[in-house]
């Protein structure tokens, strides 16, 4: 049994908790700013944006053989993380939070690992996807009903924000959308990561024979 199949679903709770991380970073700014986080709003609306790239990669990274998930999409991911980071002020938070997600999203390139938790991976990767433009709909075509929060008028100017963005589009002329998107988009992956912890290799359920008090184990895959 490899490290990345015996720590399976410690790397499972690792994701969840990093995504609700996230999550609530989303939502403390969008409900909480201070002045000083005009720069962080940008950071933030540019990382949701970036996922939409990094959505489609624990896919690739899954079905094709490691060769190519560490010396071309890893490469690859990596040149668009940089690109992104030279659109913002904290440049290191994209790339920091680039390496982790990849990290995790990658880690079956390292080892061999059972076709199931592979599988698993995969419509982990599928969801995410879903779930991702599904919301970017829901959240551009409800951008006026979107709470401002905290993210008013006044704080946009009175923070420097609205003179500090130099691109346009919803998510940074209306921070608001951003930050709602980044905040149902994390929660719901971490749901659907959490309720995949028990389809673990090597989890052993109980069941009752028929005409007889022993009990068989299966593996639930």
């Amino acid at each position: 049994m490899s490290i990345i199949e015996k720590y399976d679903r410690y790397f499972i709770y690792a994701g969840v908790i990093i995504n609700l991380i996230i999550a609530y970073r989303f939502y403390a700014l969008w409900a909480h700013p201070n002045q000083e986080h005009a720069g962080y709003i940008t950071t933030m609306a540019t990382l949701i944006g970036f996922e939409f790239i990094m959505v489609h990669s624990g896919v690739f990274m899954s079905v094709f053989p490691k060769k190519i998930s560490l010396y071309i999409f890893f490469p690859f991911y990596g040149l668009f993380a940089l690109v992104f980071s030279t659109l913002i002020d904290d440049w290191h938070i994209i790339l920091i939070t680039y390496l982790f997600a990849v990290f995790n999203r990658m880690r079956f390139a390292f080892a061999d690992v059972p076709k199931s938790i592979k599988n698993r991976n995969i419509l982990t990767s599928v969801l995410a996807a879903i779930i991702y433009f599904i919301l970017i709909f829901v959240v551009a075509f409800n951008a006026e009903k979107i709470p401002e929060l905290g993210l008013t008028r006044s704080y946009l100017e009175m923070s420097g924000y609205l003179s500090s963005i130099e691109t346009g589009g919803i998510l940074i002329d209306t921070p608001q959308t951003a930050m709602a998107l980044g905040l149902f988009y994390y929660v719901a992956l971490a749901l659907v990561e959490f309720l995949f912890v028990r389809y673990r290799i090597g989890v052993q359920t109980p069941i009752p024979s028929k005409g007889s008090n022993n009990k068989k184990t299966i593996h639930s895959n």
